[in-house]
């Protein structure tokens, strides 16, 4: 005869108190515990790392398994961005139904930070109730906008010449964003003009607006300020700062060329995403300056990190020589490959006939976030009746800017089963679906956990490995509270 513990587990949620008594058994017997009203699950979800300001959505499905209807209470929460909502689940649920509730989670920082939110759903029928505990955790990253460069440096620029360098800023949220352009107090030469940008943004789409400098005397000038998106959703407000250093040097000669900027912060770039800005220069000799190098070592680009795009096509301008007055540039690149900071290096030689000016060049860039969103991580179906089925999408959502290949990995084995559309090629801005269920059955009563690994790559090789670990409880009752 197998021995019983009784184990007396208190219950509090959404300020109800509720006594359950626990009867211990083997895993592979049938269980005389009191039956749960429903199978509720997942109950405890890992939303993983999500782009700071994007909203991920989990679904909880919900079966009566009572002959009467259920009262539904509880089940709120917004704190540390996680929010839910009752879905097409009505507030009483007819008996043998099922319904589906969404829990979500939009990071309010990039910090990488894992923050958690817990909630109670509260099932009645009479005077009788249970409460479903339900965990909820979860990272952001990233930025809330891409925006690039956020350091620049000028160089030599003519006393009085304004030299000017794009910022580019691109709304990669599900939302408009709203932005301020900040003030360089005192100025010392430089402004920030609006450009192509407003005061909003929409969603996937990019603006422009001008750092330019002036400079007023010789010598060299620094300054910053600082730029302010922000998106509302709900009366919740996400924001975040992007500091623009900014520095030049005010000069009466340049020698045969005048190039800006010379040196070039990146700031935050997505993993596995291009950033680019054009560096220009302008001939200021008396006939046409030839120029060699502007490329990488491997070194010198970090480990491939920082990239040459060639020179652009204008008037004047080719890879090996600049026309008299002519204006040209070469687009410089950072494609992070690991989440860390970046420093490259390459230079530039300007020359006619035995004079030289040569032009070093730097660049900066930190890479953040991941290659792709893999939501959620962790999914605990909770407690499932013998004969119920339940699944839960890991969702993959390509939010870079090359395709995605080669996905392996997410198989594994009973009780649980999985299947999935992650097949082929997965394009820019698309996504799919690996589907996990568990089954209840006779040979699948008690706890359950297993890990299963998913991978891809991008067209430069990178391949993260995300691991998905999925829990469950199978029960079947030899006796029940009178519902059935």
């Amino acid at each position: 005869m197998n021995r019983r513990l009784d184990l007396w587990v208190v219950i509090g949620m959404m300020s109800i108190g509720l006594m359950v008594q626990v009867m211990g058994t083997p895993a592979s017997a049938q269980t005389s515990e009191r039956r749960p009203f429903a199978n509720l699950g997942p109950v405890d979800i890992d939303f993983g790392a999500i782009n700071v300001g994007e909203l991920k959505s989990v679904p909880v499905t919900v079966r009566n398994l009572t002959t009467q209807t259920l009262d539904v209470s509880g089940g709120g929460i917004n704190i540390n961005g996680f929010s839910g909502s009752l879905g097409n689940c009505p507030v009483s649920i007819p008996a043998g139904t099922t319904c589906t509730m969404a829990y979500r989670f939009r990071p309010l920082a990039g910090d990488g930070l894992e923050v958690t939110g817990t909630t109670g759903l509260s099932l009645s029928a009479g005077s009788e109730f249970q409460s479903f505990p339900i965990s909820l955790r979860g990272r952001g990253v990233g930025t809330l906008v891409e925006l690039t460069p956020n350091t620049i440096d000028f160089g030599n620029t003519f006393l009085g010449q304004t030299s000017t360098v794009p910022i580019t800023v691109t709304n990669t949220r599900d939302t408009a964003l709203v932005f301020n352009v900040g003030l360089f107090s005192p100025a010392g030469g430089f402004v920030l003009s609006g450009g192509t940008c407003g005061g909003s943004l929409a969603p996937a789409a990019s603006c422009q607006f001008n750092a330019t400098y002036t400079p007023g005397q010789l010598g060299q000038v620094s300054n910053q300020t600082v730029v302010t998106a922000s998106i509302t959703v709900q009366g919740q407000t996400w924001t975040e700062d992007y500091p623009i250093a900014v520095r030049g040097q005010g000069v009466n000669t340049v020698g045969l060329v005048h190039l800006r900027p010379p040196s070039i912060g990146f700031g935050k770039v997505k993993l596995g995403k291009r950033a680019s800005v054009p560096i220009r220069y302008t001939n200021t000799a008396a006939s046409s300056v030839d120029l060699g190098g502007g490329g990488f070592s491997q070194i010198g680009s970090d480990g491939g990190a920082f990239q040459a795009l060639g020179v652009a096509p204008g008037m004047g301008c080719s890879g090996s020589a600049v026309a008299v007055g002519a204006t040209c540039s070469i687009s410089y690149a950072l494609r992070p490959h690991e989440l860390r900071a970046f420093n490259g290096n390459t230079s530039i030689t300007f020359f006619v006939q035995n004079v030289f000016q040569p032009e070093p060049l730097t660049f900066t860039g930190t890479g953040v976030g991941a290659l792709a969103q893999v939501s959620p991580l962790l999914v605990d179906f909770g407690t499932v009746d013998i004969g119920t089925i339940i699944g839960v999408p890991v969702t993959v959502v390509n939010d870079g800017d090359t395709p995605l290949i080669n996905f392996i990995g997410g198989s594994v084995s009973a009780p649980f089963s999985g299947s999935t559309n992650c097949t082929g090629t997965l394009a820019v801005g698309a996504s799919c679906v690996y589907t996990f269920r568990f089954q209840a059955t006779p040979t699948s009563l008690g706890a359950h956990e297993t890990q299963t690994g998913i991978t891809f790559t991008n067209e430069q090789g990178l391949q993260p490995v995300h691991t998905i670990t999925l829990r469950a409880r199978g029960t079947a009752v030899l006796f029940s509270s009178g519902f059935e």
